[in-house]
C-alpha cells in the first residue's frame, strides 16, 4: 500500500512539473527577443566605431541589474567611450550607461550598482559609482583624484569626494558608498567572456 502510495504520489509530481509553466523558459524567451534586438546595436556599433585599423568590436552578453535578462556590454575603445552598457526596454535598446577613459569596473546585480575605477587622464583620475535609477544609471557618488605631475603609481595631492553632486568627507563617501552595496561582492567585468564581432 505504502510502495503504490509513493509510486502515485511520484507519477502526480512530474504531472504537475510539466503542466506548470517554466520560469526558467520564460526568462530565456525574454532573453532570446533582447539578444536579438541588441545583436543590431552591436552592429550598429561596429559601423560607427570600427575601421581599417580596428576591424571587429568586443562584446560581452551579461545580466548586470539583476532582473535575469542580459544587457549588452560593447568595447569601441575609444576615449570619450571606452565601453557602453545597453539594455532592451519596452521594445527598444536604450544605453543606460557609457565610460570614457577607462573601463566599467565592477557590478552590483542584487543593488544595481556599477562602479568604475580609475577613469581619466591629464593626472586626474576618477572613481565612480552609479545606481539604477528610472531605467537608466546615474551617477551618485565620485572620488578625484588629482595627482598633478606626479607618477599614477604616487598618492594623488588632493582627492575630492562627493555624493549626489555634494562634496563630503571622506568618510561620508565611504559610509554612503558601503551603503549602496550593502556587503554585496559584486562581480568583475574583467571576468566577463568578452567575444569579438
Amino acid at each position: 500500500m505504502k510502495k503504490s502510495m509513493k509510486v502515485i504520489a511520484s507519477l502526480l509530481a512530474v504531472v504537475l512539473l510539466f503542466m506548470s509553466p517554466s520560469p526558467t523558459y520564460a526568462m530565456s524567451q525574454q532573453n532570446t527577443i533582447a539578444h536579438q534586438a541588441l545583436k543590431k546595436q552591436i552592429i550598429a556599433d561596429k559601423r560607427k566605431y570600427c575601421n581599417w585599423v580596428r576591424p571587429k568590436i568586443k562584446y560581452v552578453y551579461a545580466d548586470i541589474d539583476g532582473d535575469h535578462v542580459s544587457e549588452l556590454i560593447t568595447e569601441p575603445g575609444y576615449g570619450y567611450l571606452t565601453q557602453a552598457i545597453y539594455d532592451y526596454q519596452n521594445g527598444k535598446v536604450k544605453n543606460v550607461a557609457s565610460v570614457g577613459q577607462g573601463s566599467f569596473t565592477k557590478y552590483y546585480p542584487k543593488h544595481k550598482v556599477l562602479y568604475v575605477k580609475n577613469s581619466g587622464h591629464m593626472g586626474v583620475l576618477c572613481d565612480y559609482y552609479y545606481k539604477y535609477v528610472n531605467g537608466t544609471y546615474k551617477l551618485v557618488a565620485r572620488a578625484e583624484k588629482d595627482y598633478g605631475n606626479r607618477s599614477y603609481d604616487e598618492k594623488p595631492e588632493q582627492i575630492i569626494y562627493t555624493v549626489k553632486s555634494q562634496e563630503v568627507t571622506k568618510a561620508e563617501y565611504s559610509a554612503y558608498t558601503k551603503k549602496i552595496i550593502k556587503n554585496e561582492s559584486g562581480k568583475s567585468f574583467s571576468k566577463l567572456k568578452w567575444k569579438r564581432y
